[in-house]
């Protein structure tokens, strides 16, 4: 009777060991790098008034940086993920109608910074040339206000952000294996928001802002 209780606690540790050993085998296959993206901010705008007519400003350049997470879920599916520094910026033109209380000043812009964490699907193609694969990318991103200022004391006309923001992710770009560890990538991606960033204008409007990023990614995984 002790034997086979010797017999089958071998055999228990020995099915754990191979769960242990599987889950770091996995773990040691996902890649941490650090990505850097110039990127163009612009934004969709909307105002539901006869009193106030609105148009977006122009598209304004920025640079992100972060880090990223790429598990893999099989040989070409890829589970990606990180920590996003994210600029923005929100700039809208004002035109008074007629009889209206407009703001007093007709171009207000705001600065925005984000931290943004993408919750994202990559697929991988088989090799197109030695050690280059294609990639292409799908998901979302949740995104968390960090920072707000207007360019202008005298901006007044938005006065709150709200604190959260999500985007539809799409990208696409190549990866080259330098070495055994270590990955150089570069493409590029869209993202645009979901939901409306304005929290309140002064005076109350239903402004409705979705801000839109077409970036350029370059960065290295280990």
């Amino acid at each position: 009777m002790e034997k086979i209780n010797i017999i089958s606690m071998r055999k228990s540790l020995l099915f754990v060991s191979f769960i242990v050993v599987g889950g770091l085998t996995c773990f040691s296959q996902t890649k941490l790098g650090l990505k850097f993206s110039p990127l163009f901010s612009s934004h969709k705008i909307s105002l539901k008034s006869d009193q106030l007519d609105v148009s977006s400003g122009k598209t304004s350049t920025r640079m992100s940086i972060g880090l990223i997470l790429d598990h893999p879920l099989t040989d070409t599916y890829f589970f990606s993920s990180g920590l996003i520094y994210l600029p923005k910026r929100v700039s809208i033109d004002l035109v008074e109608e007629e009889g209206s209380s407009a703001p007093k000043n007709p171009f207000e812009s705001y600065d925005l910074n984000y931290l943004q964490v993408p919750l994202s699907l990559k697929l991988f193609t088989n090799e197109i040339a030695p050690d280059i694969s294609v990639f292409f990318q799908v998901g979302l991103t949740l995104e968390f206000k960090i920072f707000e200022q207007a360019l202008d004391e005298d901006y007044e006309f938005i006065s709150k952000f709200r604190f959260f923001d999500t985007a539809a992710l799409i990208g696409t770009g190549i990866e080259y294996r330098l070495g055994v560890n270590t990955l150089f990538f570069v493409g590029t991606s869209l993202q645009k928001g979901l939901v409306n960033i304005i929290g309140q204008t002064n005076p109350d409007y239903p402004l409705f802002v979705r801000n839109q990023i077409v970036s350029i990614n370059i960065g290295m995984k280990f």
